[in-house]
């Protein structure tokens, strides 16, 4: 199930971004339904209400994922310790986290595409070139639109939603969807990002989640006992070599000290000859 929705994903992504690419307006377009000419913003940028929304809405991710990776950190520092959840959900959640919000969207793409925000373009009062999403080379040096940020954490909520019991777990992933949709949508009408940053964004992320299903949760994969026997290993060796560097730390201050000590004494000596 988790390998024909991966490719559905990305078959999905590549029919987006075909039509992004020929129709590249449709971006300009979405934005515009909330932009004001008449003052030159986004209204809905500096609604108080509307921000609270946002912010408490990018934190659900972060207190979803907060327990497995108390889990895993609490497995490296007492290694002798039973799991409480079991390693392959906690690697899932922990490993998704990183590897689809954190590396991919802001890494690799957000920090290297180029592409200017909608308020940054011309044709919303900034001063930048409207970038169509497949041509890296923008304005923007930092943290620019292609992917949107916000979105790719909202949709990582597919991940937590693909641990429902079958038979519920149709409504759960929707529910997280639907999510990702709303959330990255509220970034669209705050004018920072174009429609195409979110599906993407959803896209990407998504991707990312049902890989790592796949890989630590489809049937015949999933061995919780060989993972945690892992995670035992690396506990112990991550132990013995802070053990290590802790006593050639000590070693080297010692050695240090010894020197201080005899150069103290040998200038003493010069300085008191009697």
């Amino acid at each position: 199930m988790a390998r024909r929705l991966l490719l559905a994903t990305l078959a999905f992504g590549l029919i987006l971004g075909l039509i992004f690419a020929i129709f590249p307006e449709i971006d300009l377009w979405a934005a515009s339904l909330f932009y004001d000419p008449q003052t030159g913003r986004f209204p809905m940028a500096r609604d108080a209400d509307w921000e609270r929304v946002r912010n408490l809405a990018y934190w659900v991710p972060y207190l979803l994922v907060a327990p497995s990776l108390f889990v895993l950190i609490r497995k490296f520092v007492f290694p002798r310790t039973k799991m409480i959840i079991a390693p392959s959900v906690a690697l899932f959640l922990v490993g998704s986290f990183i590897a689809g919000p954190g590396v991919l969207t802001n890494l690799v793409l957000k920090d290297n595409w180029g592409r200017p925000r909608p308020n940054q373009v011309e044709q919303f009062g900034g001063k930048d070139t409207f970038e169509p999403w497949w041509r890296p080379g923008g304005a923007c040096h930092r943290n620019c639109s292609f992917v949107s940020g916000e979105g790719s954490l909202a949709f990582w909520t597919v991940a937590p939603a693909m641990l429902a019991p079958p038979a519920a777990r149709p409504f759960t992933v929707g529910a997280a969807v639907v999510y990702g949709i709303s959330v990255g949508g509220l970034r669209v009408t705050f004018g920072r990002h174009f429609l195409s940053d979110v599906l993407f964004a959803g896209v990407f992320t998504v991707g990312m989640v049902l890989l790592f299903y796949y890989l630590l949760l489809a049937p015949g994969r999933r061995n919780d006992a060989k993972l945690e026997a892992q995670l035992d290993r690396i506990a112990f060796a991550l132990h013995r070599g802070i053990a290590a560097l802790l006593a050639g730390i000590g070693t080297g201050l010692t050695r240090l000290g010894a020197g201080l000590r005899h150069s103290g004494q040998a200038l003493l000596r010069r300085a008191d000859p009697d």
